[in-house]
């Protein structure tokens, strides 16, 4: 078995320690002070910055090595992973990955022994040939949409997304935009991408700062006062018990989630209870390009690394950027909020590029109307050149992991989905 260097010694390095065993485990990467000075589990505890100045560079060490994140919330795993990607580290692996592919891989690898003898391919073969038999054979508008658990908790997010707008649209006369998955939902498949599990939307950021002052005020709010997710530092605000729904203000942007904890017990992903992400637009002038977006990402990062609270951070630099929050006109550029971009896109998924998050006024309004499922939410403008920019020419056909869900590939082995 190859070793491992375990990234976390929390809950979820005890299990990865466990499962891996004393003698495959070189060593903990964990930023806890407390424990790095005696180490867990008989192993040493080191920091991150540590091992990099260390091991950053040492070829023996990675040919001999994975490194493992052995994190539970996978929000901070994307989180470790960038900054791992950042680094120029690709050789990692998520334990709860490792382990569910294993137990699932064993539990079919053991019906097929049985049932079919003479064929024992590796599960991973199995897996490939028949994603590239389903990218030969089956074009978007054919599938059929989720089933069992994830059908369900679509239809619920869905509901409790409608009740939220129909609040925003008769209490402050907010309509909110369809973006990213939802809005290519919507166009490829009517609906649901048939393993998705949430919704996106979008607005100016003059209307996120008033829905914003809203949420405060009718709902109960946590906000992420730190940009370190491992710290897991929220501050409790707004007013609990009056909305079905709660709120998350988390790398400046917006997650709704349902109040009621038990509403998707038992549906084992991460953020069950999250029902839509709404991102704010920030506002340049006619004559900014992307190298001015990209210079505001970057005067942001010197406020992602100062050690205060987080969102007070953002606030401060949207004072410092008050055209970023004026109405936005005829001529503007919007930019899918720099303070998102870098929270979220730039962090948690390190494949999304600047220069799919920037688009013309005219790209986005005027809105029209759009089929979703059963009902009828607000498009942009140039919905075809949107999607284009985000996902390519080709956002009609499938993804190379067709089936395979955004945060959890393992849907794709649970036959109960």
């Amino acid at each position: 078995m190859q070793k491992v260097i375990l990234y976390g010694a929390g809950q979820g390095g005890k299990e990865a320690y466990e499962w891996f065993g004393n003698d495959n485990v070189f060593c903990f990467i964990d930023n806890n002070t407390e424990i790095q000075e005696n180490g867990v589990y008989g192993k040493r505890v080191i920091s991150f910055e540590k091992f990099m100045e260390q091991y950053g560079n040492d070829k023996e060490l990675q040919n001999k090595y994975d490194i493992v994140i052995a994190i539970k919330q996978r929000w901070v795993i994307h989180q470790i992973a960038y900054e791992l990607e950042k680094k120029g580290l690709s050789w990692y692996s998520v334990f709860s990955d490792i382990k569910k592919r294993w137990e699932n891989a064993r539990r079919f690898l053991d019906r097929d022994r049985e049932k079919f003898k003479c064929e024992q391919e590796y599960i991973k073969d199995i897996r490939l040939a028949q994603n590239k038999w389903l990218l030969r054979h089956i074009t978007p508008d054919s599938l059929t949409p989720a089933t069992g658990k994830l059908r369900e908790k679509q239809q619920r997010i869905l509901a409790y997304t409608v009740r939220a707008f129909e609040d925003f649209k008769n209490d402050l006369g907010i309509t909110l935009i369809m973006e990213a998955g939802t809005l290519l939902g919507a166009v490829r498949h009517k609906g649901f991408i048939p393993w998705d599990y949430d919704l996106d939307f979008c607005l100016p950021r003059y209307e996120y700062n008033v829905l914003c002052e809203y949420l405060l005020k009718n709902c109960e709010v946590y906000i992420l006062a730190d940009h370190n997710p491992s710290r897991n530092k929220w501050r409790k605000a707004g007013v609990s018990g009056k909305k079905p729904y709660t709120a998350f203000f988390v790398y400046g942007e917006i997650v709704l989630a349902i109040a009621d904890d038990r509403v998707f017990e038992g549906f084992d992903t991460v953020n069950r209870n999250r029902f839509v992400d709404i991102v704010p637009l920030d506002v340049f002038p006619a004559d900014a390009d992307l190298k001015t977006y990209r210079e505001k990402i970057n005067e942001y990062k010197t406020f992602w690394n100062r050690e205060e609270d987080f969102y007070d951070l953002i606030q401060e630099f949207q004072e410092r950027n008050p055209g970023f929050s004026k109405k936005p006109s005829k001529g503007d550029l919007l930019g899918r909020a720099v303070d998102c971009a870098v929270g979220a896109a730039y962090v948690a998924s390190p494949g999304r590029w600047y220069d799919k998050q920037l688009y013309l006024f005219d790209e986005i309004y005027k809105t029209h109307p759009m089929l979703f499922e059963n009902v009828y939410f607000e498009a942009p403008a140039k919905t075809e050149k949107i999607l284009t920019k985000m996902y390519g020419n080709n956002f009609m056909l499938l993804p190379n992991r067709y089936g395979v869900h955004k945060e959890n590939p393992d849907f794709l082995f649970i036959e109960e989905y």
